[in-house]
């Protein structure tokens, strides 16, 4: 199997700099001038050289920059578009809606952030706000839509994508337009997002006729020692009904503008902007497969540097939006922040809108204008299972030495000197320099291809099938061909292939290689995997995957480290989890996998998007860089008869069940490899039953019959919080009377519990200048990077079992930019408070004393 790739080529400067990651780009028709700023920005280099230099000291010269390479652009000579469906000419809508969820965490009542396990983070702020971005697209030649929704969240959830649904079929406006075929709902995967809509657990829910003070005392415990979420039914409805909204006001775009557009699809690399954090396990892949894919400095891509990107824009010229598919974790905030956050994804989305002008107003604000274009911007999430930001994670100290303890320390991997450890002053504020440096690669890639590509062309289709992806025999004579490899070990590959019954392996709780855990990966209970990387994985790579020898935990706001020796314990722990692993036979096709428990159940959802020559596979998977190669073959093959030249996968979709990856990377057992569930077969099953539904889409039928969702019921209400009676508003901190450029305010409130009211397309902070008229103008909200909102409340467990906040101070800290105009500001707190668990929420505001900024502003804000 041979995917179809060639290489980029200098077709103009802008495409030439797109290509090469330059910072001299020039700026694309229908952008504003500022867009230079980004692209002038000095963390465009970070990663760049192959030194890391930080505030005068460089901590490492090893560090091997990324090439150019070759990039999977769109075939040639594929077959003819459908007869009567060639033209170009789409319709096409955008929406966006706020899904920010309450602060506070699992102390008052709430999910904590969900996504990076340890330690508990009970999120205490907003760094920026989430949102749900969807698109619509129409094919006048059939009449067919589909609704395309990226959503900043950890992982979309079954329960979600249900009740959304539901909504949707309710409302006689959009019911008869939007089913679950043609309704795709994807997550950017931030790390730094509330759980508990769904999410997977470790532990069941506490049954109905527990007390609440006992399924307080359960729920707290869970937090504390597995970081999972029982449900929020704050945080779902958030999540529902703005991805709902999203969609509704993306119609209303779409209904707005009867004639039709073009959608631009672009195709660059974006170097030096993620990594691969599970090279032990790439290399198990075939020689002659990685040798497809090297760079022109000799090195392997073991990593995706591909940027596909949709343009929307008017034939009039208004800009609707951009969709972008770059795949990367945003995990840039860090494991230690616990600040609500849509981190380098989200900090891409909102530097593009600001600079066009979007609006974010509730429906119900006389400024909402349904229908009017507002440019959506989603960074949307791909195949990247493997791929981390931290571009120094795996380089050698200065003098060579990358063992245990030595290397890249944690907190500077990414680029800056924020503060991490537990006992620096401000490490709950997470790393948002590190979020900005990544965000803007994205978004300078961005505007580098924005309007750029060649224009879609052909239908719109979609198909949906859900599978039980714990019951699939590989009979596919293609598929078992293509995942045969003969320069492997063929004890690799049995004759008799299938899926089995869900489990994770105990590397999945080493964590990914990019935050400090505790646990040891590569434990498996046979050793197949082709090439040894026990040295690698025990001994190198700064300790990475033999553990910091010591368990995390946060107890009543004090954090703890418990010495735990990870090699040690998996040393004990792997041969008694192979014996009872071998004694159930429901886990016989799990091979290597070293079985700590049975997880997973529900049917996974493929589906499957075309518009025009491009196809959206939607998989609820985190897929590493070579399953994602394989899986976009698959596709190719099945389509390009019919025209399709372009394949994207949009990973974390309509549901999350956890990792893929390719058989031989299974073998390894590292992070990615224990987290994927249905056995070493897994990838290729999902490739016969996407094939399967990519032939019924050439072919014109329906989409194979598949297995039958199950309601999921939805739980109790979350508790609602009371405060203590207080001067609420009032000053505690103020505002001094003059700031520079780069300096930061910060000034505190009175405050009421912010997650009595979740200011929805809203704020709890605001800076406002001054204008001539002597009127006040917002400049930034708590939806921006620049402005923090924190909750400074007392929390125990005395203040969780009476549902109470004690002495709440809300903070705000504005970081001004170099760019900030000269005059009067101040800064605005809008809150509420809540003396009776029966009473509503009472509005009050606190305003600080007007302060000066004076001089010259910078051309731009960095």
């Amino acid at each position: 199997m041979q995917l179809r790739w060639c290489v980029l080529v200098a077709v103009s400067s802008l495409f030439f700099t797109a290509c090469n990651g330059g910072r001299d780009a020039k700026v694309s028709a229908g952008l504003p001038e500022n867009a230079q700023c980004v692209l002038r920005s000095p963390t465009l280099d970070v990663g760049t050289k192959a030194e890391l230099t930080i505030d005068g000291v460089t901590y490492t010269n090893s560090h091997q920059p990324d090439a150019p390479g070759t990039v999977e652009t769109p075939l040639q000579n594929v077959g003819p578009l459908p007869e009567g469906c060639n033209s170009d000419g789409f319709r096409f809508g955008s929406g966006i809606y706020d899904t920010t969820g309450p602060i506070g965490g699992q102390p008052t009542g709430h999910a904590d952030l969900a996504g990076m396990v340890l330690p508990p983070q009970p999120q205490n702020g907003i760094h920026t706000r989430l949102y749900s971005r969807a698109f619509i697209v129409e094919s006048p030649c059939n009449g067919k839509r589909v609704v395309y929704v990226s959503d900043d969240h950890t992982f979309s959830t079954a329960l979600v994508r249900q009740e959304v649904l539901k909504r949707l079929a309710a409302d006689p406006e959009l019911g008869e337009l939007y089913r679950g075929d043609n309704v795709m709902l994807s997550a950017t995967h931030t790390h730094a997002a509330g759980g508990g809509y769904g999410d997977p657990t470790v532990l069941p829910n506490a049954p109905a006729a527990v007390p609440q003070t006992g399924d307080d005392v359960y729920n707290y415990v869970q937090s504390l020692v597995f970081s999972t979420s029982p449900f929020d039914a704050d945080n779902t409805e958030a999540i529902v009904d703005g991805i709902t909204r999203s969609i509704k006001r993306a119609h209303q775009n779409l209904e707005a503008h009867p004639q039709t557009g073009r959608i631009e699809l672009s195709v660059g690399e974006l170097l030096n902007a993620n990594r691969s954090r599970d090279m032990p396990a790439y290399v198990q892949n075939s020689p002659a497969e990685r040798a497809q894919y090297i760079n022109d400095a000799g090195n392997e891509i073991d990593v995706t540097k591909r940027f596909l990107q949709l343009s929307l824009v008017r034939d009039n010229g208004s800009p609707v939006g951009v969709i972008n598919w770059f795949g990367v974790h945003p995990t840039a905030m860090g494991n230690h922040s616990r600040m609500i956050s849509s981190d380098t994804k989200g900090d891409a989305s909102l530097g593009f809108e600001s600079l066009m002008g979007t609006r974010y107003v509730p429906d119900d604000s006389e400024l909402a204008e349904p229908g009017a274009d507002n440019f959506v911007a989603a960074f949307a999430q791909t195949d990247e299972g493997n791929a981390v930001p931290d571009l120094f994670i795996f380089d050698a100290d200065t003098d060579g030495n990358d063992g245990p303890g030595q290397g890249v320390p944690y907190r500077l991997r990414l680029g800056t000197d924020e503060d991490y450890e537990f006992t620096d002053e401000y490490y709950a504020r997470g790393l948002p320099k590190a979020s900005r440096i990544f965000g803007m690669k994205q978004l300078a890639q961005a505007i580098r291809q924005f309007g750029e590509g060649a224009a879609l062309r052909g239908p719109v289709d979609y198909r949906l099938v859900y599978v039980d992806m714990s019951a699939v025999e590989i009979t596919d004579e293609d598929i078992i061909r293509e995942s045969t490899f003969d320069d492997l070990p063929v004890a690799l590959y049995p004759d008799q292939r299938a899926t089995c019954t869900g489990a994770v392996g105990a590397g999945k709780f080493v964590g990914g290689a990019n935050g400090p855990v505790f646990g040891a990966a590569g434990f498996t209970c046979q050793d197949t995997a082709p090439v040894d990387v026990e040295d690698d994985i025990r001994n190198h790579y700064n300790g990475l995957f033999n553990g910091t020898n010591s368990i995390y935990l946060q107890v009543e706001g004090n954090y703890l480290e418990v010495p735990v020796n990870g090699v040690a314990l998996y040393t004990l722990l792997t041969p008694v989890l192979c014996t009872t692993t071998a004694l159930q036979p429901q886990f016989d096709c799990q091979a290597e996998k070293v079985v700590f428990t049975e997880f997973g159940g529900e049917p996974a959802p493929l589906q499957l998007f075309r518009i025009g020559n491009l196809a959206i596979l939607g998989l609820p998977w985190e897929v590493t860089t070579m399953a994602g190669r394989r899986l976009r073959q698959t596709m190719l093959d099945a389509l390009s008869p019919v025209g399709v030249d372009t394949v994207v996968i949009s990973g974390l979709t309509n549901a999350y069940l956890d990792y893929m990856t390719t058989r031989e990377e299974y073998s390894a057992q590292m992070y990615e490899g224990a987290s994927t569930d249905y056995g070493p077969w897994q990838l290729a099953a999902a490739q016969q039953e996407t094939k399967k539904l990519a032939m019924t889409m050439a072919s014109g039928v329906d989409a194979p019959a598949g297995v039958e969702l199950a309601t999921i019921e939805l739980g109790d209400a979350s508790p609602v919080t009371i405060d203590l009676d207080d001067d609420f508003g009032a000053i505690i901190t103020d505002a001094s009377e003059s700031y520079m450029r780069g300096d930061s305010v910060e000034v505190s409130f009175v405050g009421g519990y912010p997650g009595n009211d979740l200011k929805r397309m809203s704020s709890y902070v605001y800076v406002e200048h001054e204008t001539a008229a002597g009127d006040w103008e917002v400049i930034a909200t708590d939806k921006d990077p620049e402005l923090l909102f924190i909750w400074n409340g007392t929390t125990n467990v005395v203040s969780t079992l009476l549902h109470t906040a004690m002495d709440s101070e809300n903070i705000a800290v504005w970081n001004i930019p170099l760019n900030a105009p000269a005059g009067n500001y101040r800064i605005r707190h809008d809150g509420v408070f809540r003396l009776a668990e029966a009473d509503d929420p009472t509005p009050y505001t606190g305003v600080t004393r007007t302060f000066t900024i004076s001089g010259t502003p910078a051309d731009c804000p960095d």
